[in-house]
């Protein structure tokens, strides 16, 4: 055949991948055993069009691809030692990304790799020392500890390459040279690498002195991440730090479009490709600084303070920054800026219900209301569907962190929010039907429906987190979102959006305890309905909803008890335990138990329960099925006997492995027998 018939499949694959990961996750074996073929073709464009493929599927398959490191990095190796430097440049990129799902397998390639990595250091193009940096640092991300008997002189490398001045290509190793500078530190640990921080975090500096945005974002990437490994021992540099910060977050972009200062840039402008391409590099520095503003409080908390004031105004100001990216990374530091502070505050840990039974402290309430109404604010007018889903994920995550106090007295406004994009009629979610009409850029389908889909669970992962530190006042604002939320389970929906309102309802019922029992006739037929879905995804988190739900609400469910265990044994008796649907319902089953062993048929329930066990991934669903199996072994003993032999080694290994989650309770009874 035409070797550029398989050069082009090979082409059509990396770019099909991108469109069917779901779809092409069971079949990874296949595809590897495609590309292998490709890699090993005696046709360089196939080979070289090959490493493009993997590198491809592997940054979509991480895992996945990297259970197939013994076939695929014996022939990465073999195209390392090719004399065409274009096809070695494409396998070192594919060798970068395959390290990364491969996890502490890379150990027993860890020599081989080094070696071939430093001799492209000393003798390598220009355009090959760069990536045999970035697999250096992959290396030492994934081999830990093992990395360490390298470190000397690795450590040394990077820091003549951190120094280097020239021409694009120099500054673009000097880049790369400042990231493994900071992903080996990470790997190495804060003992290994404090002899060095002074030297580098001096280079870092001096590289932000340069006429290179990149090495700018370098720069502030590098600075969070050893703000990330020394904690509060880097509080030291933030005094060099902050000024830079400041200054890049207050560039006036207006004068690289020759706008006034009050003047936003026409986007769709062709004329002005040049100023555009300079404005695009600012707000990626912006971008990088914002993040690394969020890490360095993080990090170093008190020792940040000094600078909280004036960094958290310039975040402010960027939430209306026409960059989406840097709009997004503002809302994601200025809601670590309130997590820090209730961090730092120390303060008895908060309590559901309103009004606030904890009070928080004056710095923690000071930065919610700097920065709660602005977001509000920038929420309603704000046209892209990933910054709406940020801020519903920080707000979770701030609501779990600080509690009530975050968003109190603004419940209602971020209510008419949320209602909006549940509603699909929220700005972002019809912007996109009028840049239609009017012949704008037209978004690719498939990639509006995923934005969608993250959005409204987004959404709901916020909605559910309110009912959790709302308490029992969450009862009016569930009378708002159940039929909006439920809307979502019926069988005409995507896949992904049953699976989001079944499990954002069981959330809600698990977060609102005793309260969710008024709700209980509407939510049990919508959680059935979701345990006997066709597809694991749904059904997983219908087992978890009819679950909590039972445990939860204040009635009798004993007559249920029968169908839900019907319904859930095919899910107890999958082979595989996809979407975690094993262990959901393993869990829901050990929910029944505690609820009323008596309504279990427990001789027919327990050979295929007890096959099901240990919890292997969902291990919030180990305090259920053990705290189950002590009310068994204490009440039940009698009925039980004749499982132990099965039973006892699955408590066993349990009991040794560090990732299982017991109750107080149960780990003493289980320890003591």
């Amino acid at each position: 055949a035409d070797p550029l018939f398989r050069k082009g499949a090979m082409l059509s694959l990396a770019n099909v991948i991108e469109g069917c990961v779901d779809y092409t996750r069971a079949g990874t074996s296949e595809i590897i055993a495609i590309i292998c073929a490709g890699l090993g073709d005696s046709d360089a464009r196939v080979r070289s069009a090959s490493c493009v493929a993997l590198a491809t599927v592997s940054n979509e398959l991480s895992e996945e691809v990297g259970e197939h490191h013994e076939e695929l990095v014996p022939l990465i190796f073999n195209i390392l030692n090719d004399s065409n430097m274009t096809i070695v440049k494409y396998a070192m990129t594919a060798l970068d990304v395959i390290i990364e799902g491969m996890g502490d397998s890379v150990v027993r390639y860890l020599r081989d790799l080094m070696l071939r990595m430093v001799v492209v250091l000393e003798t390598g193009t220009d355009d090959l020392k760069p990536l045999a940096l970035s697999v250096i640092g992959s290396v030492a991300h994934s081999s830990g500890q093992a990395f360490g008997p390298y470190f000397d002189e690795v450590i040394a490398r990077i820091k003549h390459a951190m120094a280097l001045t020239g021409d694009d290509d120099v500054m673009a190793l000097r880049g790369v040279a400042t990231d493994t500078a900071a992903t080996v530190a990470e790997a190495a640990g804060k003992e290994a690498f404090a002899p060095h921080l002074e030297e580098t975090m001096k280079l870092a500096l001096q590289g932000m002195e340069l006429e290179s945005p990149n090495l700018r974002e370098c720069g502030y990437c590098y600075f969070g991440v050893m703000s990330r490994v020394f904690g509060s021992d880097f509080t030291p540099f933030l005094s060099h730090i902050a000024p830079q910060l400041l200054q890049t977050l207050r560039i006036d972009e207006s004068s690289a479009f020759g706008l006034e200062a009050d003047e936003e840039p026409d986007m769709d402008d062709e004329d002005g490709q040049g100023q555009l391409g300079m404005s695009t590099a600012v707000a990626d520095e912006k971008e990088v600084a914002i993040d690394a503003a969020g890490e360095l409080f993080a990090s170093t908390t008190s020792g940040f303070l000094p600078y909280v004031e004036d960094i958290a105004k310039e975040l402010v100001a960027l939430l209306d920054h026409y960059s989406d990216s840097v709009r997004k990374s503002a809302v994601g530091s200025l809601f670590t800026f309130i997590r820090t502070f209730g961090k730092i505050a120390n303060a008895e840990k908060w309590q559901a219900g309103v009004p606030l039974k904890v009070a928080v402290d004056d710095n923690t309430m000071a930065m919610i209301k700097l920065v709660l109404p602005a977001l509000l604010k920038m929420w309603e007018d704000e046209d892209d569907k990933m910054v709406v889903a940020q801020i519903c994920t920080e707000l979770r995550s701030a609501m779990s962190e600080v509690g009530p106090a975050v968003t109190i007295e603004y419940a209602e406004q971020i209510s008419v929010r949320l209602l909006e994009i549940f509603e699909k009629k929220a700005l972002c979610q019809t912007i996109d039907d009028d840049f239609d009409d009017e012949g704008g850029d037209e978004l690719d389908e498939e990639d509006l429906t995923e934005y969608d889909s993250m959005l409204i669970c987004a959404a709901a992962d916020c909605v559910a987190e309110f009912a959790d530190v709302f308490g029992e006042a969450f009862t009016p604002i569930m009378d708002t979102f159940l039929p909006h939320i439920a809307g979502y389970a019926k069988p005409t929906f995507a896949v992904s959006e049953r699976a989001m309102a079944v499990g954002c309802l069981a959330e809600i019922a698990k977060n609102m305890g005793p309260a969710i029992t008024k709700y209980a006739e509407t939510l049990f037929p919508i959680f059935m309905a979701g345990l006997r879905d066709e597809h694991a995804e749904v059904a997983s988190n219908g087992a978890f909803a009819v679950g909590v739900l039972i445990e939860a609400a204040t009635i009798d469910a004993t007559p249920y008890f029968g169908e839900v265990l019907k319904a859930l044994y095919p899910l107890v008796k999958r082979s595989d335990n996809t979407n975690n649907a094993r262990d959901n319902a393993a869990g829901c089953v050990a929910r029944l138990i505690l609820e009323n062993a008596d309504a279990v048929p427990l001789a027919d329930v327990l050979p295929a329960w007890i096959e099901a066990l240990p919890i292997r991934n969902d291990h919030m669903e180990d305090l259920p099925v053990y705290d189950a199996i002590c009310h068994l072994l204490k009440n039940k003993r009698a009925e039980i006997e004749q499982f132990l032999p099965s039973l006892m080694p699955v408590l066993k290994q349990a009991m040794e492995s560090t990732d299982t989650l017991f109750s107080d309770e149960s780990r003493q009874y289980l320890g003591s027998l």
